[in-house]
């Protein structure tokens, strides 16, 4: 994702991004400066100049002929996380809930959104997590592992090479990488396939026969290990 695209995640259009790139590298500049360093159409620019002021990307400089400005990058950034704090809190106080959990059988689609389940998953766990994986995967949850371990919840990896989770129980077994699978507090099972795209396909679960079949699966992969110990 390149900068462009980043500022686009915060509100704002990729006109109203390029111009605040380029009023953050050259400094105040007239409508007519903006759209010959951008190469965007003068009267696209000043339109797109007018959105950026409105949703507090920059100031007008007042004088014979109004300047843009840009707010600077860290009072902007500060004001994206703000406001979007007030609506995550307003989305939150304000949804309805789900009233009863569903067993269904959730299918998510690529890869970051893969990510986002399994990281929402450890971090929400009480008690324990069972996680299977290779050790090409297990970059993506450290993180988010070491923090569930330092809750004082139980966190056994079934791994296939060395890993850096102090006080995680880690049990090393042959792991083809991609696959993933993972169980927490015998509520939640993940499992599916990840290879960094948009294609990977991984369900999602509260369904107690998938989950009990998912931890004997598991368990078999345990006692694999600990027989390839002795």
């Amino acid at each position: 994702m390149n900068l462009v695209e980043c500022l686009v995640k915060t509100g704002l259009t990729r006109q109203e991004s390029e111009l605040y790139i380029a009023l953050c590298r050259e400094g105040e500049m007239t409508g007519y400066e903006a759209a010959k360093v951008t190469g965007i159409s003068r009267s696209n620019a000043y339109q797109a100049l007018a959105g950026l002021v409105d949703k507090g990307g920059a100031y007008i400089v007042e004088g014979a002929v109004p300047r843009y400005s840009a707010v600077p990058v860290e009072e902007y950034c500060a004001n994206v996380m703000r406001g979007m704090e007030e609506i995550v809190a307003r989305i939150r106080r304000d949804c309805p809930t789900i009233r009863e959990a569903s067993d269904s059988y959730i299918t998510i689609y690529g890869l970051n959104r893969i990510l986002d389940k399994m990281k929402n998953i450890i971090q929400n766990a009480k008690e324990r997590i069972y996680v299977s994986l290779s050790e090409n995967e297990l970059v993506y949850f450290r993180k988010e592992l070491l923090e569930a371990v330092g809750k004082g919840l139980k966190v056994v990896i079934i791994t296939s090479g060395p890993i850096d989770v102090p006080g995680a129980t880690v049990h090393t077994v042959s792991k083809r990488s991609g696959q993933v699978r993972l169980i927490a507090d015998s509520a939640y099972v993940l499992t599916g396939e990840i290879s960094n795209s948009e294609n990977d396909i991984c369900l999602y679960s509260q369904n107690k026969p998938l989950i009990e079949l998912l931890k004997e699966s598991l368990t078999n992969e345990i006692k694999l290990a600990e027989l390839g110990k002795g």
